[in-house]
């Protein structure tokens, strides 16, 4: 966790007011309304300690982590992930089949090189796992989680501006009003209406370019494209909106069909 995490606390709005600069590659935001500021700092720390917790996982840049440990074993034939690990895995491979391999975790082997044994074991058979489209949706799922036991109704919890988790409403408004914008010329494209829903946005931006790949050709994503998908599961927003990136003529038609999405819009920019 690059930063430290701060916070604030409104007594006269019971309004929490959290903020980590850094941590999963980008800034971590959120706002509690209505609790005690006990319990919300109680929840924020916790979140603070799962996102460095999956950070620690899951970053395959970092080769303390779980996911390079096994990707470095990747020529090794069977290899044993941890039970939540696993979990993870068996969730996108699920998603890959329900959206016919425009989702996909593995890399460098064109869909076809996950392998699930039966006793849990995977081989990679050469290819490698890359959590980027799922990390941060997975978080968002067990931020609402943890809000719902901590009978928690309206909140805002941001991660980088492209997953957002939105329960209630804002407190001076009948929802929460996100503005997508184009990320070159800055034009708006689309004004979203947030109420105890999921958004996530996937694109190509100047500073992050070619970082979405076609997992059934091994190309990149070159098309300046932005996407916005909303609906009730954050982690599904988060993985319908880089397959509807490199979907292209009925395999978009085909998304909106398949899945219980409350909108999914592609602006090619």
């Amino acid at each position: 966790m690059s930063g430290s995490p701060s916070h604030a606390f409104y007594p006269d709005r019971a309004l929490f007011h959290g903020v980590v600069p850094h941590v999963m590659g980008t800034k971590l935001e959120a706002l509690l309304l209505g609790a005690p500021e006990r319990e919300s700092l109680s929840l924020w720390e916790r979140w603070c300690a799962e996102a460095q917790r999956l950070d620690a996982m899951l970053d395959r840049f970092d080769a303390s982590s779980e996911v390079s440990r096994l990707n470095a074993a990747s020529d090794s034939g069977e290899i044993l992930p941890s039970r939540e690990l696993l979990a993870m895995i068996r969730v996108c491979e699920d998603f890959r089949v329900r959206t016919r391999g425009l989702f996909d975790i593995t890399r460098g082997t064109c869909g076809e090189g996950l392998q699930i044994g039966a006793g849990g074991s995977v081989s990679l058979n050469g290819g490698s796992l890359d959590f980027g489209g799922f990390a941060k949706g997975y978080f968002l799922q067990e931020c609402k989680r943890m809000l719902a036991e901590a009978g928690i109704g309206t909140a805002y919890v941001d991660f980088g501006g492209s997953s957002i988790l939105a329960l209630g409403h804002h407190p001076f408004g009948e929802s929460w009003r996100i503005r997508v914008t184009h990320p070159f010329s800055g034009r708006v494209l689309q004004d979203v209406d947030l109420v105890d829903q999921s958004l996530s946005t996937s694109g190509n931006r100047p500073s992050y370019r070619d970082h979405i790949v076609d997992p059934r050709t091994g190309r990149t994503v070159s098309a300046l494209r932005i996407v916005t998908v909303l609906t009730a599961d954050p982690l599904e927003a988060e993985i319908l909106s880089t397959a509807a990136m490199i979907a292209e003529g009925e395999e978009l038609a085909f998304l909106k069909k398949n899945f219980e999405l409350s909108e999914i819009n592609r602006f090619d920019v």
